[in-house]
């Protein structure tokens, strides 16, 4: 499972939001539907879930949603804004 890692910090509203890494003091902007995603993840909830819920949301089919969802967490694991749980 992912989550949102010790070093980011996430500030949101209904226009998007920034995630800021406190390790390197980068700020990186994000639309609504990012903001969103983030809020989501912050509140324990899982990349399937995410999908689930941004495509009834949305009205969109989840095949679509979790595509985009998956990169858009890749890449915030990427610039370490996440951290992904190994799971026991």
């Amino acid at each position: 499972m992912m989550r949102l890692s010790q070093t980011a910090r996430a500030v949101t509203n209904s226009d998007g939001g920034v995630l800021l890494d406190l390790r390197y003091g980068k700020m990186f902007q994000m639309n609504a539907m990012g903001a969103t995603v983030v809020e989501l993840l912050a509140n324990g909830s899982t990349e399937d879930r995410i999908s689930l819920e941004i495509s009834k949301k949305c009205g969109v089919e989840i095949a679509f949603v979790s595509a985009d969802i998956h990169t858009f967490l890749a890449s915030l694991k990427h610039y370490g804004l996440v951290d992904e749980d190994q799971g026991v």
